[in-house]
């Protein structure tokens, strides 16, 4: 019997059971998959360079503390954002037209924040003829993975937001997997049953039942909807905040050319600007490479994964091709990289929207049951919800309640 069992090996779980390892408790590490990371996972051997399948970008870099762990541990980093590109319809804005864009997006942003209730973002704009309108929902999109007719005005502004986003250039799943390194973990070990019901859990695995005095649940808010039965059932408050704080879409298709195909476009982040319903972002030539990974978001993402893999790559490549030129399908090479977490069973999507009027979800998601049943993961976090950040902290909040 471990004395505090952890279910899911993401940034979460990972985190707790350093916090716990550092204090010397009995622990387990549960996790699903063959692999620890949860949302945070690198390829690198399918393109011949790390890249990640979900997070990417260290947010809010000066309150980070995997920023520190990556200069520890030698991961490299950018230590500035990647610039940001506007084009449509094949040009790109004119300085003038991107400065306009940039700034009526930082206004739309800030109405947002000075918002006192909690209404659905699109509200907040009731008769807004701005060019650019599309633009800000399209990026509010990406943030949040919903559209703005769903999103919480209030969950958006409690999001603390300072500095660039910094790409991590080795790969933010190559920094979760070094800091899992030397822990007390069982993959391929997906926990299908809690019975909470007695003086010690029992956690039903495919290789038995396990048992535990407390346990951390670190999984998708997917995860702990229908994904494990509990007996008993969850009070309805906790089965109420978890209901209320659905996970959105990002997903991503990453291609490699056999040759130049950007031209002279540095480094960059780029959104073509197709309509707020298309929320595309594209980053090419990330660490000087000819790689274009191509992300997805909110309810689009959602609609192109259901319509294949396929259709993922061949609509990153028209986007491509109306921007560069059409010698970028020539030199796509036919090796391709697809995350699609709507897709996968252990988590069912990106990161955790609270509903309209449900920003107090969170809080309620990381309150502990009786002392015996803590939750983490960014969905639990007020401040850095779907940041690996924010995941981390939850984590060893956790933590440090189950071993208190």
């Amino acid at each position: 019997m471990s004395r505090i069992a952890i279910i899911g090996g993401g940034a979460a779980g990972i985190a707790a059971a350093r916090c716990l390892a550092e204090h010397g408790k009995d622990y387990v590490l549960l996790e699903a998959k063959p692999f620890t990371g949860g949302r945070c996972v690198t390829d690198h051997a399918t393109l011949g360079a790390p890249i990640d399948l979900g997070a990417h970008w260290l947010h809010s870099p000066a309150l980070n503390p995997l920023v520190g762990y990556a200069d520890r541990l030698g991961i490299r980093y950018s230590r500035a954002a990647l610039a940001g590109r506007y084009s449509r319809n094949g040009a790109w804005l004119n300085a003038k037209e991107q400065a306009a864009c940039e700034t009526y997006v930082e206004e739309c942003f800030a109405r947002i924040a000075a918002c006192d209730g909690d209404v659905a973002i699109s509200a907040l704009f009731p008769d807004t003829n701005s060019p650019w309108h599309d633009v800000f929902l399209a990026e509010q999109g990406a943030k949040q993975g919903v559209a703005a007719a769903t999103s919480s005005s209030r969950d958006f502004a409690n999001y603390v937001w300072e500095g660039d986003d910094c790409p991590v250039t080795d790969g933010f799943g190559t920094l979760l997997s070094q800091l899992a390194d030397g822990l007390n973990i069982r993959v391929d070990t997906p926990v299908n049953r809690i019975d909470w019901s007695g003086r010690d859990i029992k956690l039903t695995t495919p290789d038995g039942i396990l048992v535990a005095q407390r346990i951390i649940l670190a999984t998708s808010t997917a995860i702990l909807h229908d994904g494990i039965e509990f007996a008993p059932a969850l009070p309805d408050w906790k089965r109420r905040a978890i209901a209320d704080l659905p996970l959105g879409s990002c997903n991503k298709v990453a291609l490699r050319f056999s040759r130049p195909v950007f031209g002279d476009c540095p480094p960059s982040l780029i959104l073509p600007l197709r309509g707020a319903h298309e929320a595309v972002e594209i980053v090419v030539r990330e660490s000087d490479l000819e790689i274009a990974t191509c992300l997805f978001n909110g309810p689009f993402a959602k609609e192109l994964a259901a319509a294949g893999h396929p259709a993922m790559a061949n609509y990153a490549l028209e986007r491509l091709s109306e921007i560069f030129g059409s010698d970028v399908k020539q030199a796509s090479m036919p090796q391709y990289i697809i995350a699609d977490w709507d897709h996968d069973l252990h988590i069912r999507g990106c990161y955790a929207a609270a509903r309209v009027g449900r920003a107090d979800a969170r809080a309620e998601l990381a309150r502990p049951i009786d002392d015996r049943l803590f939750f983490a993961g960014e969905a639990c976090s007020t401040n850095y919800m779907g940041d690996v950040h924010g995941a981390w902290f939850s984590g060893i909040a956790a933590a440090e309640a189950a071993s208190a």
